[in-house]
């Protein structure tokens, strides 16, 4: 009999990626909605997906829908309305999957480094630190087997609607950012940590205890550029933020502190390190490709 894999966020770009790669392979998914009428969530019951409507914090319906499961996969997003919310629901489902009879549990961590000029009681800290404290109850929780994964920059970021966090770009073209030109940028494809998720799935002992660094490519913020214009047919600009410029709007912009975080990820990945596990991986130019019809509609308004 299959296995069947409780995904959390199933209708965000990385848990429904996985939803939909895992209904591929014949396996069992359930996940919890909001909304079972969103266009996402009516995509992944088309698939099979099994959903339960409710959120992470109502412990029935997430009894209900972890009840035999094999596998879970946690991916959280912060709150900025409630700033503890991510490390209170991550820390009740991992406990109601334990109780439930997982035996597998995949943690979609992200970063687990702070670049230097970043405070302690910065927001991207407090982010960072939500996730090492949800980490370790994954970590602690007593699973057979558990696997970390740390995804790259996504490069669904310059779709919508996670483009809109790079204020004005959609709208005029231009990207006024904290990058430099030599800025080395790792992208990584969802489809391909669905893939990493897959595989830990199906030999949790090789990836058990694992924190594993997912990226697609490297490439600088100028190459990327390149490759979203060429896509495009028309140029994007890109316009840069001096080093005081960018301290001054970090404190409250939380995601010009992301991208100066961004200017020393590279340091964090090693591609040799990643393709050494062996699972094919996406370039950018593929994504664009296969992401067309999303890329035109989300700079739709430039003119």
């Amino acid at each position: 009999m299959s296995p069947t894999i409780f995904v959390v966020a199933a209708t965000g770009t990385l848990g429904k990626a996985l939803a939909l790669e895992l209904r591929k392979i014949g396996w069992g998914v359930h996940a919890t909605v909001r909304d079972p009428s969103s266009p996402a969530a009516v995509e992944l019951a088309s698939s099979g997906v099994k959903l339960f409507p409710g959120n992470w914090d109502n412990e029935n319906v997430l009894k209900e829908a972890l009840a035999g499961c094999d596998g879970l996969f946690l991916n959280l997003m912060p709150s900025f309305t409630d700033w503890d919310a991510d490390v209170r629901q991550g820390r009740n489902i991992v406990s109601i999957a334990k109780a439930a009879g997982v035996k597998h549990a995949i943690y979609s961590a992200g970063a687990d480094y702070l670049a230097e000029g970043i405070g302690p009681d910065s927001l991207v800290a407090k982010f960072l630190g939500n996730k090492k404290l949800i980490e370790a109850a994954v970590r602690d929780a007593g699973f057979e087997t558990y696997t970390i994964l740390r995804p790259s920059s996504f490069m669904a970021n310059w779709l919508a609607p996670k483009v809109s966090m790079y204020r004005g770009l959609t709208e005029t073209g231009t990207f006024t950012t904290a990058l430099r030109p030599d800025t080395v940028m790792v992208s990584v494809d969802e489809y391909d940590v669905a893939a990493f998720s897959i595989a830990a799935f199906k030999d949790p002992l090789r990836f058990s205890g694992q924190a594993i660094p997912v990226a697609s490519q490297k490439h600088t913020i100028e190459e990327l550029f390149a490759s979203i214009s060429h896509a495009l047919g028309r140029p994007l600009k890109l316009k840069y933020l001096s080093d005081e410029e960018a301290s001054a709007l970090a404190p409250e912009d939380p995601f010009i502190e992301a991208q100066i975080m961004t200017r020393v990820m590279s340091d964090h990945y090693n591609m040799e390190d990643v393709r050494s596990w062996g699972i094919p991986l996406h370039t950018f130019e593929e994504f664009l490709e296969r992401e067309k019809a999303s890329l035109k509609e989300t700079y739709s308004r430039l003119t």
